[in-house]
Formats: structure tokens, sequence, C-alpha cells
């Protein structure tokens, strides 16, 4: 099936060692071998529509099967997925498909109701829904079997774009040999090492991170390599993701923090129980954390992004509990440094910009003649943190975000974090306001379950301060009550729309 690690490898092998595991959505599922025979009958029927090596195609879906085997013969015909992330704003999300250069579009029915086929030619236009009128996707499951094609492991495999919480998406591309890596490191942490989300072949997975962030942090992937029974769940609702964990036995889910605070409020009856969780997207809050622990849940955290994939996952040290939401540690082939403004590495310790170093870096971004942020195999993540004496990092703040008052940063994530322990808080975020004597001062965005009092939370936080967790000048200036947090494509935060607010 060519040579090097190829993501339609992972399918392949599947197919023949746990022929009888499934992919499991709602009332639906298909056995790994049937899976990867509807991947070759389809990768025929794309390649008489003229879909090749090369050739860039948009899906436009929630996590779906039929997304699932587009995202494996897309690496058999050699062609590049693009995976649309839905949850943008529609007139950007329609600007990165034609950034894309996709020449093909897969999309169901929500999708192209949205008008996601525009600029495309009909017999370009693919419906993942029975109904339609343009090409069925269920009729290119008809052709006879995918004759052998060549993929190697340096051919593209997909480009994806980064959630725009800085500013326009950026377009990265990914080969299928950078791929595969990416997602296999995740699993050698969590199943050679020692950590609380271990991931084994036992495990039935529920993945609960959309297809367009990262292939849902490689989980469609990890799942074939291990033989393990995947469930989807489609458009996220609480309700379906706690039946579907009850009704399969799910063992391991991965998700964002907000999913995650969801869940907990909705499960009355402790579906939940026994579960592992993967992390990430955002910090985990302390009072987070103690609500996962009160409930029994085993979590680790995983750092990384569009731009850089995996980074580094938390490991179970006995003696630092704490560290497991705050602190985690490179996976294997990953070199990570702490540096100031002129690329000078610091001491552990020292806060400064995250610099990490990988086999699987795109190594630029597309479609910018200005790549700043890869310099000499190094990628600056734009992330402040710092190194733990034992190896492991800890991100404190965005470059952008972090609060710069009198010379000195304020790193919010802490702020965040303790503000979060006050009693009837939910979500807390913390940005900068403009201040004439000290440059910047920070104010903090509070979501509540009840009333509460603002003077209440500023005397939780002065003691606090007066107690040495937290220096007195980093309590924010003003709190701010909303009914509803402004959350980016990807379940972050959108804290660009808060300081938009604040204007």
């Amino acid at each position: 099936m060519g040579n090097g690690f190829t993501v339609i490898n992972i399918m392949k092998r599947a197919s023949s060692l746990f022929p009888e595991k499934k992919v499991i959505s709602g009332s639906r599922s298909i056995t790994y071998r049937d899976l990867f025979e509807k991947v070759l009958r389809l990768s025929t029927s794309m390649n008489k529509m003229g879909i090749s090596k090369g050739t860039v195609i948009a899906v436009a879906d929630y996590n779906s099967i039929e997304f699932m085997e587009l995202l494996f013969a897309s690496s058999l015909t050699g062609s590049i997925i693009y995976p649309v992330n839905i949850k943008l704003p529609w007139n950007m999300a329609m600007e990165t498909v034609k950034e894309s250069g996709a020449e093909y579009v897969f999309a169901s029915k929500e999708f192209m109701n949205a008008g996601i086929y525009k600029g495309f030619r009909d017999d370009h236009i693919v419906s993942l829904s029975e109904n339609g009128d343009y090409i069925k996707f269920h009729d290119l499951l008809t052709s006879d079997l995918h004759r052998e094609e060549k993929t190697t492991g340096n051919d593209n495999y997909s480009i994806l774009f980064t959630s725009g919480t800085t500013g326009k998406p950026k377009e990265v591309l990914y080969t299928n040999e950078k791929s595969v890596n990416g997602a296999l490191s995740i699993l050698y942490q969590l199943g050679l090492f020692n950590t609380p989300a271990k991931l084994t072949s036992s495990d039935t997975i529920l993945s609960l991170i959309p297809f367009y962030h990262i292939w849902s942090w490689g989980s469609a992937f990890h799942a074939a390599y291990l033989g393990a029974d995947y469930i989807i769940t489609g458009k996220y609702n609480p309700e379906n993701v706690l039946d579907a964990i009850k009704e399969n036995k799910a063992t391991w889910i991965n998700a964002v923090p907000t999913m995650v605070y969801d869940l907990l409020s909705h499960d009355r009856e402790n579906r939940l129980d026994g579960i592992k969780m993967l992390i990430g997207g955002s910090p985990i809050s302390k009072n987070l954390a103690e609500k996962l622990n009160a409930n029994g849940i085993k979590f680790s955290t995983i750092y990384g992004g569009t731009d850089m994939l995996a980074t580094s996952i938390s490991l179970g040290r006995p003696d630092q509990h704490e560290s497991l939401r705050s602190v985690t540690y490179p996976v294997p082939m990953v070199s990570a440094t702490v540096r100031d403004n002129t690329g000078n590495i610091l001491e552990n310790g020292t806060i400064g910009e995250l610099w990490i170093n990988a086999p699987w870096l795109p190594e630029k971004y597309l479609n910018r003649p200005e790549n700043h942020d890869y310099e000499n195999g190094w990628f600056k993540t734009g992330d402040v943190g710092e190194m733990t004496p034992d190896g492991g990092i800890k991100i404190l703040d965005r470059v952008k975000d972090v609060v710069k008052s009198g010379g000195e940063w304020i790193p919010t994530s802490i702020i965040e974090s303790l503000i979060s322990e006050f009693p009837g808080i939910e979500i807390v975020a913390v940005t900068a306001i403009a201040d004439e004597k000290w440059g910047e001062r920070p104010i903090a965005w509070v979501k509540a379950s009840e009333d509460i009092e603002i003077e209440e939370i500023r005397q939780f936080m002065e003691t606090h301060a007066s107690n040495g967790n937290i220096n007195k000048w980093w309590i924010p200036v003003e709190f701010i009550i909303i009914e509803e947090m402004p959350m980016t494509s990807v379940g972050k935060i959108d804290k660009a729309k808060l300081r938009e607010m604040k204007k």
C-alpha cells in the first residue's frame, strides 16, 4: 500500500488484525473489515470522479462514519483532505475552503443548506446525506474494489486551519508520515508511561473532539491502530454523549474543559463512573480538577495545536497531584525550550515563550509570505510558560493574552484558576485593559450558576494574596458577570471577543 508511515496502512492493518472491532454511531455500526472494504470502493469512485494524488477535497460534517471513511480514502487516493471547521463564522469557513484550493466538496445536508457547495461544479459536489440533488455518497460505495496505490509517507495528506483566535485562520499542510507520527506520539505517552488517562487496546474510545480539530486529536487513528471500538456521537449533545457512554460501555474519552463541565453537570445517573479523560484545548482550572477527582474520574492533560500537533501530556507523578492539571511532559520525539524575546534559552523556572521541535512540524504556514513562527526547525508556540526542574512544561498564558503590568507579566491562567474556586462560579476568563500608569491591568469575566456578589469575589482573592498564593497587584481591577462566555470554534474561551466587549 506504499512506503513509509501512511494513514491508509493503519486501517488496512486494523481490517486484518481486528476485523470484528467496530465504529459505532448511534444505532449504526460498521466493522473495521467492512469499513476498509468501503474505503477501497470509495477510492475507486473518487478516482473515476477525477480525484487523485494532490487533489484537495473539503469535507463539511460533524464526526460521522462517512467522514471517517473519507479520512482513510483520501490517504489511499493520495488526495489531500481538508476537514472544514464548521464552527467558524460561515463566511470565514467559506474563505478557508477557497484558500485550501479544494476542487471537490463532500457535505452533509445541514452544510449543503448553508451553501458550502457554492463555487463548485455539480459533478464536484457529493452529498453525505441520503437525499440531495448532487452526487450521493452512498452511490460511491458500489464501485469495484480499488487497485493498489503507491501512497508514501512523504505524500501530502491533510490541510488544517487554525481556529482563528488570534486573527484570520492560518493554513498548514501535513504529510501522511507527519500525521501518523503525530498521532502515535500520543499513544506512546498514554500507553507506555504512567498516565491517568491510560489508553490501551482493551479500551472503548468515545471521541468528542471534532475531526476538523487535528482529526479529533488523532483518535480515529488511535482506535484503528489499537483495534479498539470507536464511538462517534455527531453533533455535540451532553445527554446523547452520556447515553452513548453507558450503552456502549465507553472507557475513554477526549474533550475540552467546557465539555467536561457540561457533562459533569448533566450526569445525574453516574454514567461517567470509571471513565478516563484526555483533556486539552485550554487550561484545566483547580475547580474542575477537584470536580473530576470528587467523581473518581482519572484524567490527563494534553497540550498541542493545529500548527504543531501533540506536544506534551501530563504524567502520573504520585507526589505531584496538583501538577496533573498544570504540568505536561514532552511526548516522545519532542524537544521543548523556553526562550526570551531574542531567542535565548532561559533557565528552568524562568518565564518566557515556549519553542518546540518535533519531526512532524509542518515547517511553515501555507499561502503566507512571512513565516516568523517557524525558525530553523523550531516552532514559536506563542504561549508563555516555564520549564520545571524535572523536564515538564507549565503553560501560563498566551503571549497576546498575558497581562503586562508595570513591566511585569501577570499569568492569567493562575488568576482564573483561583477565581474558579469561588462557590457558584462556572467559567472565568481574565483579560487586560489599558491603564495609563501601569500599561495594562487585569479584569475578570465570570459566568456563574447562582447569584454572587462581586465584592465577595474580591475579598476571596485578597485572602489568597494575603496567604501568599498570588501577588496583591495580580487581583483584577474589575469583575464582570456575564450570562454566556463567548467560545471559539474549538471550545476555547474567545478572549478576543471579550476584549472587544470592553472597548
